[in-house]
């Protein structure tokens, strides 16, 4: 009889470690940083809203600290941009005209007569002016206001100034900008109860039984005279500006005859703004008025953009600004109004003639 034979079975075999193949690491190099423009830099340090002078304390930066680490020549160039009370030889005096000293003392002097050898008072560091123009300098800065393109804006403005073509706004005219009253356009019939107070009455009291022909006739209102016409009609959203010239003054009833452009130009030709007027001719257009109603009706009509249908009641006294010469003054061939200066509203001219007279 044969033995079963056993079964024959495989060692157990080790636990191996399985390791994943080596992958070769990329090593990255940092870049090398790139060298800042120092001219670049410092612009951006000087000029640019980002700069870090905007967050410091300048009285960290500046001081008799870091005054006494600067070169002779860097000192010596600072000492012409100080005033004169920056030195220590300055004494404190009051000014020429007042009347217990006989001399005062010359605060900017010229910047080649500024001795070069006196020492700075290095109090002047601490001084509340120094400091309050350090912040200033900081609040400009944050402001952006010493970028390229704020000066382009600050350029442009001064160029128009000088040519005429642009003007700081009166503030009552910033007041009206900002303040918009809404016109109502209101048609009542005769018969109905129910009526709305004329504004002129209203606000102008007993001045309006003032005519316009007795400002004339007292010379609040004379031949050269510009009569600037502006209104803002809220309800078209439509801003019409317009000017006209006094040329001619009946003698008998004060009508005023005055010369317009037609259209929406706001600006007279620069032949009729002179002391001595050339003839006018075309598109130069004349009207008679003997009310500012009257003007501001022709005006509109010239100039086109509003219809009559669409022109809502107002005080018409208070759209037009008187422009005269002062007493001395000179054609300005660049200024727009020939040199002529504000002298108020026609609204303005009848109440002062109302409480003067």
């Amino acid at each position: 009889m044969d033995r079963p034979r056993r079964s024959v079975r495989n060692p157990v075999k080790a636990p191996q470690l399985l390791v994943p193949e080596p992958v070769a690491r990329v090593i990255k190099r940092k870049s090398t940083p790139e060298a800042v423009d120092p001219e670049k830099q410092l612009k951006i340090l000087l000029e640019s809203s980002k700069s870090d002078l905007v967050s410091l304390d300048m009285n960290d930066i500046i001081n008799s600290k870091t005054w006494s680490v600067l070169s002779e020549d860097a000192r010596a160039h600072l000492k012409t941009l100080l005033p004169q009370t920056a030195f220590s030889n300055s004494s404190e005096t009051i000014a020429a005209d007042h009347p217990s000293v006989e001399d005062g003392m010359v605060v900017d002097e010229a910047l080649d007569d500024r001795p070069q050898d006196v020492d700075v008072n290095l109090g002047i560091f601490g001084d509340p002016h120094f400091l309050a123009a350090a912040r200033t300098f900081q609040d400009h800065l944050y402001l952006n206001w010493f970028s390229e393109a704020h000066g382009a804006k600050v350029k442009q403005f001064r160029e128009g100034i000088v040519s005429g073509s642009l003007a700081a706004p009166w503030k009552d005219q910033v007041w009206e900008r900002d303040n918009i009253v809404p016109e109502i356009n209101v048609n009542v019939g005769a018969t109905s109860s129910f009526s709305i107070p004329n504004e002129s009455s209203a606000r102008a009291g007993g001045a309006a039984e003032i005519k316009l022909y007795t400002l004339v006739k007292k010379g609040i209102l004379r031949v050269g005279d510009i009569i600037a016409y502006k209104r803002y009609f809220s309800l078209s959203e439509v801003t019409v500006e317009k000017d006209a010239i006094i040329q001619h003054i009946q003698p008998n009833t004060y009508a005023l005859t005055v010369l317009t452009l037609p259209g929406p130009n706001k600006d007279l030709p620069a032949h009729l703004l002179s002391d001595e007027p050339a003839e006018p001719s075309a598109p130069v257009q004349s009207m008679t008025i003997t009310s500012p109603t009257m003007l501001e009706t022709g005006l509109l009509d010239l100039d086109g953009r509003m219809e009559k249908s669409r022109r809502p009641n107002g005080n018409a006294w208070k759209c037009f600004t008187v422009w005269r010469w002062r007493v001395g003054g000179e054609y300005n061939p660049y200024d727009s109004r020939g040199g002529r200066e504000n002298h108020g509203t026609l609204f303005y001219l009848r109440g002062s003639y109302y409480h003067e007279r």
